[in-house]
């Protein structure tokens, strides 16, 4: 009979496991196409997509327990997908 700390242990790996499928499967039909660092990136990169008619989505990954804390300097993470169809009008968006 196992314990229950490897109870615990298999429950957390398997969260894990079953998580980041979950995630692949969100994203299988998108391509990354930026990642902004700062709300002042993020909204440029944004703004120049939504001039091109481009449908994104973003994704800003998790930071850590800390992350509850406003920082002086911004440095948040947003990940910008595109559907795999329209990567090259978001490339050219992107470029204007």
């Amino acid at each position: 009979m196992p314990t229950i700390g490897w109870l615990f242990v298999a429950i957390v790996l398997g969260g894990i496991i079953i998580g980041s499928l979950i995630q692949r499967y969100r994203y299988r039909n998108l391509k990354l196409i930026y990642t902004a660092f700062g709300q002042e990136n993020y909204f440029k990169v944004i703004s120049k997509l939504n001039s091109g008619g481009v449908k994104y989505k973003v994704r800003i990954p998790m930071q850590g327990l800390g992350a509850r804390e406003r920082p002086i300097v911004d440095n948040t993470q947003y990940d910008i997908y595109v559907k795999k169809e329209v990567a090259h009008r978001a490339g050219d968006a992107l470029r204007k």
